[in-house]
C-alpha cells in the first residue's frame, strides 16, 4: 500500500495519504486536515530501511579495516 507524504502550500502542515494503488494519489483530490486547502503539494519521500546494524549482526563483509 502507497504512502505519500504532503504539504499544505496555505499553511505549511505534512501530513500522509495511503492509498491502494499508486496510480490513486494522482486521481484524489485531498484536502488539508488542518486549515481545509485543496491546495496540496506531492513530497519527494526518502526512503528509509530502520533496524539493527546487518554487517555486524549478520556477519557480514565490511570494507572497514579491522
Amino acid at each position: 500500500m502507497p504512502i505519500f507524504e504532503y504539504r499544505c502550500e496555505e499553511c505549511k502542515h505534512r501530513f500522509d495519504a495511503f492509498f491502494r494503488h499508486a496510480e490513486d494519489a494522482d486521481k484524489e483530490q485531498l484536502v488539508c486536515g488542518k486549515c481545509g486547502s485543496e491546495r496540496v503539494a506531492k513530497m519527494f519521500s526518502v526512503i528509509g530501511i530502520g533496524g539493527a546494524d546487518k554487517e555486524r549482526d549478520a556477519g557480514g563483509c565490511s570494507t572497514r579495516s579491522t
